[in-house]
């Protein structure tokens, strides 16, 4: 069925003129880890090869909900997918598209990845639509899970492959509450009312039982999750200082949700 016309929630315009503002300068401080060549996962910059959460590529329709510059798609579409990249702000669309340009220069060929303006938390796409949809810190971070999930749901066909990375809701409970400081093994947030978070930008999490209910209520079943930690010689990323991650050698730091359309 096709989707309900819905106010448009204020975290949506917050987000939006946050990753406006933010987009240029994202990009250019983390171009080298977002690669265009190999589809990595996560602020540790793990290959989708090492950790095989999508499944085949190869021939598939996939979405991106929350891409960015779509780095990660572009990757898969070289790879052979046939690539949707869905993002709510224009700049960061106006680099993907600078990207999607510059290597088709470079290769002979664009990439075939279709770019999108518009909001994951009510997609203008048809029901059961692609084979794979995806988000690596995109709408799993910044949309309403009790909106996006369902909708991701509704445009995979099933047997669809739906997965996403964010932070663990461990890690929220002990993220610093002001810019300077380090991440402590002390709770500083309350679990059980974990779901809209403000920040810089409006962010979202919830508690583990809440998730998995969620996506029963979705349609979705739960494949696997993964808790990623950083390598072994890693001491820093663009994304995390020393401390952040050594904080997540010893306690899970991030995750990848891997779930199936039933």
């Amino acid at each position: 069925m096709e989707p309900s016309v819905l106010p448009r929630p204020s975290h949506i315009a917050h987000n939006e003129r946050h990753w406006d503002d933010l987009a240029a300068g994202y990009q250019a401080t983390h171009e080298l880890q977002l690669s265009t060549r190999t589809p990595m996962w996560s602020v540790f910059a793990i290959p989708e090869a090492e950790l095989g959460v999508l499944g085949p590529v190869v021939g598939r329709d996939t979405v991106e909900l929350g891409c960015g510059g779509a780095q990660f798609s572009i990757a898969l579409a070289r790879e052979g997918a046939r690539c949707t990249g869905i993002d709510l702000s224009r700049e960061q669309l106006a680099h993907a598209e600078r990207l999607l340009e510059r290597i088709a220069a470079e290769d002979g060929a664009r990439p075939d990845v279709t770019l999108t303006l518009g909001n994951v938390e009510q997609l203008d796409l048809p029901d059961a639509s692609f084979d794979v949809a995806f988000s690596d810190y995109g709408a799993s971070m910044f949309a309403d899970p009790h909106r996006w999930v369902p909708e991701a749901a509704r445009v995979l066909r099933p047997g669809g492959r739906l997965a996403f990375s964010m932070i663990t809701p461990i890690l929220e409970m002990c993220w610093p509450s002001a810019s300077g400081e380090v991440t402590t093994n002390e709770l500083r947030r309350e679990y059980f009312d974990l779901h809209e978070i403000q920040d810089k930008a409006t962010l979202f999490n919830l508690p583990y039982g809440e998730w998995i209910r969620l996506f029963r209520r979705s349609g979705l079943e739960v494949v696997d999750l993964v808790e990623t930690r950083p390598r072994a010689a890693q001491e820093s990323t663009e994304y995390r200082t020393p401390n952040q991650v050594e904080w997540a050698r010893k306690w899970p730091a991030e995750m990848i949700w891997v779930l199936d359309r039933r």
